[in-house]
């Protein structure tokens, strides 16, 4: 599942973009608009690097592009 968030007057360091993903009720990837990365937020997802090195730029980009 994953939720969309849209600030249009950030202040004090509020992101102006947030996407975070949850499985069975766990935050497992975020990405916002001060990185400008999706990051993993647990180890399981972290393997993904090894798995297939393109994917976190593969989703980067595809939150990138959800921003705009």
């Amino acid at each position: 599942q994953y939720f969309y968030t849209a600030v249009s007057e950030p202040n004090q360091g509020l992101p102006q973009f947030i996407t975070v993903g949850y499985v069975d009720g766990q935050l497992f990837i975020q990405y916002d608009s001060v990185t400008r990365r999706k990051q993993p937020r647990v180890p399981w997802i972290k393997k993904m690097d090894n798995d297939d090195p393109q994917y976190w730029d593969r989703e980067t980009q595809i939150s990138q592009n959800n921003e705009q």
